[in-house]
């Protein structure tokens, strides 16, 4: 097996104050409120404890489906600044492992918020599939720009 490392981050002005925008990707269980299901994502349950803090576990992705689900912990809660998560996800097809660490930062900027989201993969699998590795980054750059525009298009439309 071996290892390879990819990370971007994904930056977004929010016309929205950072305690909003803290509130709206801390609260794990009712994401259905602005972030609409996808091939990769279904829902988030089993949020504990709950209301989320540092440390809170979840079941993530699709948890309705063997194999497309995935556990998750909250590694970092500094409200309303960043907000930290980490999960592991199998590639059964790929026989793959992707270790994935996601990092918010909430900063004001002028009159907006700047979202910035830090993606960090670590993807252990077997070298004669590593050309495929690219799969595996294409998904999860289509569906972190997806959850950008989501909480971006919610929060601007949503004040409250």
């Amino acid at each position: 097996m071996a290892t390879s490392h990819w990370h971007k981050v994904y930056t977004a002005p929010v016309a929205a104050p950072p305690g909003r925008l803290f509130d709206l990707l801390s609260d794990l269980p009712n994401y259905s409120r602005w972030l609409p299901g996808s091939d990769q994502y279904a829902a988030t349950t089993e949020v504990d404890p709950y209301p989320v803090r540092l440390g809170s576990r979840y079941h993530d992705g699709k948890p309705d489906e063997r194999g497309k689900e995935w556990w998750g912990t909250v590694t970092g809660f500094a409200p309303p600044g960043s907000l930290d998560f980490h999960h592991t996800i199998q590639v059964a097809q790929l026989r793959a492992t992707v270790d994935v660490h996601i990092h918010y930062s909430f900063e004001a900027h002028e009159s907006a918020t700047l979202v910035n989201r830090w993606l960090v993969l670590d993807i252990d699998m077997p070298i004669a599939l590593r050309p495929l590795r690219r799969l595996i980054i294409s998904a999860f750059d289509k569906e972190n720009l997806r959850t950008m525009a989501a909480v971006k298009s919610y929060a601007e439309t949503h004040p409250d």
